[in-house]
């Protein structure tokens, strides 16, 4: 029985070795510089994320499937989450109806 001969045809070899100048040129164009990625937004966000003791406050809440519905679809269209997309609808509700807020919160003062 004879042995195998892997000098002449090695693959792993001729993956690792280089021997030409149109080998190199091939190499060199699948490498690819990464761009550095911005910080997400999520993370700006979300400064509570991966901090243990500090989580946002939480509320169970319980929807219409058509309004679940809408709620998936919107927050991905905005590419957020529901949870996002649901605190920001709420601060757009705050800012529109700041003036009737602060009235309630002085009439609650009195009380």
């Amino acid at each position: 029985m004879s042995k195998k001969s892997f000098k002449d045809d090695n693959p792993a070899l001729a993956f690792i070795s280089v021997d030409s100048d149109s080998n190199a040129q091939e190499v060199q164009e699948v490498q690819h510089v990464q761009d550095a990625h911005d910080t997400q937004e999520v993370q700006e966000v979300h400064p509570t994320q991966g901090k243990k003791g500090k989580k946002l406050p939480r509320i169970n809440m319980a929807f219409s499937p058509e309004n679940l519905e809408y709620l998936q679809l919107m927050s991905r269209l905005e590419g957020i989450s529901i949870t996002q997309y649901v605190n920001n609808l709420v601060a757009k509700d705050c800012t529109k109806k700041s003036d009737i807020v602060d009235k309630a919160k002085e009439i609650l003062k009195g009380v």
